[in-house]
C-alpha cells in the first residue's frame, strides 16, 4: 500500500511540475478553411515551430505554450503569411485576422507591445513600397537619360568640348 501510495504521489509531483505557468493564442483566421497555422518562436537561432494546428469552418484556433522566462518573440504563419507578436508573462492573447490580409489586417488583444509590433510591421511595409517606388522611377528615368538617341549626342558633346 505504503509503495502504491508514493508512485502516486510521485506521477502528481511530476504532472504538477510540468504543468508550470503557460501562456495561451486564441483566435479566428477568417476563409482559412483547410489551412495549416503554425505558432513558432522567434529566437537568436532562428524560428522554431511550437505547435500547428489545421482550421476548420470559421477558423478557429487556440494555442497553449509554457511561459518564457523572460519577453520573447512569436509568430503566427499560414502559408507564406506571418504576423509576429511577443510574450513577456503569464497572458492570453486574442487574434482575428482575415486570410487574405493575414499579415497586415488582423487585430491582436492582451498585449501592448504587439500593438507597438503590428505598428512597426505597417510602417516597415509602407517604407518598403516607398523605396520600390523610388527605385522604379530612377529605373525610368536611369533608361531615358542614357537611352540609345540620348547617349550619342551626349558623347558628341563631350567629345567637342
Amino acid at each position: 500500500m505504503k509503495k502504491i501510495t508514493f508512485v502516486a504521489l510521485a506521477a502528481l509531483t511530476i504532472t504538477a511540475c510540468s504543468s508550470g505557468p503557460k501562456f495561451q493564442v486564441n483566435g479566428d483566421i477568417s476563409g482559412a478553411d483547410g489551412k495549416m497555422l503554425y505558432l513558432e518562436a522567434s529566437g537568436l537561432e532562428g524560428i522554431a515551430a511550437l505547435d500547428s494546428v489545421k482550421l476548420k469552418g470559421e477558423g478557429a484556433f487556440s494555442f497553449k505554450q509554457p511561459r518564457p522566462e523572460s519577453a520573447e518573440f512569436y509568430r503566427l504563419r499560414i502559408d507564406d503569411k506571418v504576423i509576429n507578436f511577443s510574450v513577456d508573462s503569464i497572458e492570453t492573447l486574442q487574434i482575428k485576422a482575415p486570410y487574405v490580409d493575414f499579415s497586415t489586417a488582423y487585430t491582436i488583444e492582451g498585449s501592448g507591445n504587439s500593438n507597438k509590433i503590428k505598428e512597426l510591421t505597417l510602417k516597415q511595409i509602407d517604407l518598403q513600397k516607398n523605396v520600390d517606388d523610388l527605385l522604379h522611377y530612377a529605373t525610368i528615368i536611369s533608361a531615358t537619360i542614357f537611352s540609345k538617341t540620348a547617349w550619342p549626342r551626349c558623347s558628341i558633346t563631350i567629345k567637342r568640348m
